[in-house]
């Protein structure tokens, strides 16, 4: 709860680095003057951000880790599977974090599996006896490669999820939390290379899970009001990181141009000082020299002298540009990493499963519309 979340974040600061996250720089480090503190509301907003990308790193963990695991349920009996899963559920680094949420994954994910006509591996050998050879034939043939078929089409996917809704309701148990679970893992599958066919289907596979009472009306909404928000989120994430990438990108031109400045002011330093070096040399006297030799060569001296002051001063400033734009570019580097992985996110994420599935929620709307008339 909310409540809860604040007792365990009370008194906690964000680190240098968080900061840093916060404003999008890259070395995570504050500039010259900046205040190390954020105000309150500033702070709760960057520890509610944080949450929430540790959730979804965990998330996105749990779903790969049951996508990968399904590929060896796949080939057990189907009435062992939901128990396979509640043991896996608990036993998994990955899945344990959330138990319910696994096994829905595992046996949505299985059933998914079968779907597509993987290639079996070869028959396990007969074991030695003296080395407990059906236990390490039976590890064997568990972590054994499975080479997967093509990607199922949704009117395959929808028949699955039909014949075996029995045991999608006994995995989810009719609860809250349980279909929730269903409805994200069948999302994370959908976006995944082996959903890629059933994806276009994404409405009409859900209205299947609607009409076998596998998600209720409530949870639909609810889940499908989580996946507006996080639309909301990742657009406005998205604005940010390219209004800071547009600055920090407008520093590092502005850097430049003052490397390429500083560069022209140490060529011509350069020259200037050849020149001097040439005078100087030309205006050497000897000791029987007239006033007017010594006078010009003490100026060309004087000259000279000047000119190696003011090359040192150029090569300086030379330096300090350049140190500036090495800055400048560290700077950009990391949030214009960000932003290429929010554009592609963009691409390929939860707006895909959105643009792909809301024709289900605007019927279930209507529909919905419709009883209240």
């Amino acid at each position: 709860s909310q409540k809860k979340f604040r007792r365990s974040t009370r008194g906690h600061h964000p680190s240098r680095r968080e900061l840093g996250q916060l404003r999008g720089w890259s070395s995570g480090m504050l500039r010259k003057g900046d205040n190390p503190r954020l105000a309150p509301l500033e702070e709760q907003a960057l520890l509610e951000k944080l949450r929430r990308e540790r959730e979804a790193k965990a998330h996105a963990a749990l779903q790969a880790e049951a996508q990968l695991l399904a590929l060896t349920l796949a080939r057990m009996p189907i009435e062992d599977i939901f128990a396979e899963a509640k043991t896996l559920s608990k036993t998994k680094k990955a899945l344990a974090i959330a138990p319910v949420d696994a096994q829905v994954a595992l046996v949505c994910n299985t059933l998914l599996c079968m779907c597509g006509t993987p290639t079996e591996p070869e028959p396990a050998k007969k074991g030695n006896k003296k080395a407990g050879g059906k236990t390490l034939n039976a590890v064997k043939l568990a972590a054994a490669k499975v080479v997967e078929g093509p990607p199922p089409t949704g009117p395959e996917v929808r028949a699955v999820l039909k014949g075996n809704a029995h045991l999608l309701a006994e995995a989810t148990n009719g609860t809250a939390n349980g279909q929730l679970a269903l409805l994200k893992a069948l999302e994370a599958w959908l976006l995944c290379s082996r959903g890629v066919k059933a994806l276009p289907s994404a409405a009409k596979i859900l209205e299947v899970l609607y009409d076998k009472d596998l998600a209720e009306e409530e949870h639909l909404l609810s889940y499908w009001a989580d996946v507006n928000a996080r639309r909301t989120r990742e657009a406005a994430e998205l604005a940010e990181s390219e209004a800071t990438c547009a600055a920090l990108s407008a520093e590092k031109a502005a850097a430049e141009e003052a490397v390429r400045h500083a560069s022209r002011e140490q060529a011509d330093a350069a020259w200037h000082l050849k020149q001097a070096e040439q005078r100087a040399q030309n205006c050497r006297c000897g000791g029987s020299a007239s006033r007017e030799e010594e006078a010009a060569e003490k100026q060309s001296l004087s000259m000279l002298k000047k000119a190696i002051e003011y090359g040192t001063q150029m090569d300086k400033v030379l330096a300090a540009r350049s140190k500036d734009l090495i800055e400048a570019s560290a700077e950009l580097e990391a949030p214009q990493r960000v932003l290429t992985e929010q554009r592609v996110r963009k691409e390929v994420g939860v707006e895909l499963f959105a643009k792909n599935s809301v024709a289900f929620f605007e019927w279930l709307a209507e529909d919905d519309d419709d009883e209240d008339d």
